[in-house]
């Protein structure tokens, strides 16, 4: 995959520039995050959304009192991502925003870390209808990936698949191509059928936009049953939501064998969670 710097070098940017001194606070104390992160996995798995919020906003409220702002925005993070699922823009922008303002306090603007945050912010921007302050967060998110990544690294799959999917509800279908066609690039040697396998969904839906023809559209969708239908594809939580996700799409392009398969994967996944 080629990087070029119009990818990542815009002008505008939702951080501090130049980066204000970090503020100093005395930590109180330090909560269990890799523990807290475990729990998070397993209530997804286990589709407790409800379940899922109430436990990140307690430990969210835990990691402020102890002054663990590391903690508390690795946290925010995963409330963007939350809040996105599930649809509630108003707390949903309430944790972009204090998420965006301990990102200042620490300093961290341009790392690895803060483009990871950058690109559930941004996903949440998107969902909840700012497609234009999304594609924003994104392009600062590609300047501290791509400052600080080969372009090989898998990471950047995911935020290429964004950045398309925002270039798409904005009506730039060409830039849209441009961003899946890269991803799938990243993808390839990565064996991450999943995310392969969205990333072909999404191409039939542009190829349906741009007035392509059933074939090849097809031949999109062919490809992603392929990657849920391979042996090495791992059949957990992720598998299963990945199915719910994409197996609409199979039944609105009249495949519905194939989208009746896809839901029965994940609601067999989430019964015996």
């Amino acid at each position: 995959m080629t990087l070029e710097k119009e990818d990542y070098m815009e002008p505008v940017c939702p951080l501090q520039r130049p980066a204000a001194p970090v503020r100093q606070v005395e930590v109180l104390g330090r909560i269990d995050l890799p523990a807290v992160i475990a729990e998070c996995d397993r209530l997804f798995n286990a589709n407790q959304p409800e379940q899922l919020g109430e436990h990140l906003r307690f430990y969210r409220n835990q990691a402020r009192e102890l002054r663990d702002r590391e903690s508390e925005l690795s946290i925010l993070s995963e409330l963007m991502g939350h809040y996105r699922m599930n649809y509630d823009p108003e707390r949903g922008m309430a944790a972009i925003r204090d998420g965006i303002a301990l990102i200042n306090d620490l300093g961290i603007a341009g790392s690895v870390s803060c483009g990871t945050i950058l690109i559930n912010a941004a996903t949440a921007l998107q969902a909840f209808g700012q497609v234009e302050k999304a594609l924003e967060y994104y392009s600062e998110a590609f300047r501290c990936y791509g400052e600080n990544l080969p372009p090989e690294d898998l990471r950047f799959a995911g935020l290429l698949n964004n950045m398309a999917a925002a270039y798409t509800a904005a009506g730039d279908l060409s830039h849209a191509e441009a961003y899946y066609l890269k991803a799938l690039k990243v993808l390839e040697s990565s064996g991450n059928l999943m995310d392969t396998a969205v990333t072909f969904v999404n191409l039939a839906q542009l190829c349906y936009q741009a007035d392509k023809s059933a074939d090849e559209i097809n031949g999109m969708l062919d490809k992603a049953m392929a990657c849920f239908d391979s042996p090495q594809a791992v059949r957990d939580g992720y598998y299963a939501h990945t199915c719910k996700k994409c197996a609409p799409a199979f039944g609105f392009f009249d495949r519905e064998a194939d989208e009746q398969t896809l839901e029965q994967r994940a609601e067999q996944f989430y019964a015996g969670a």
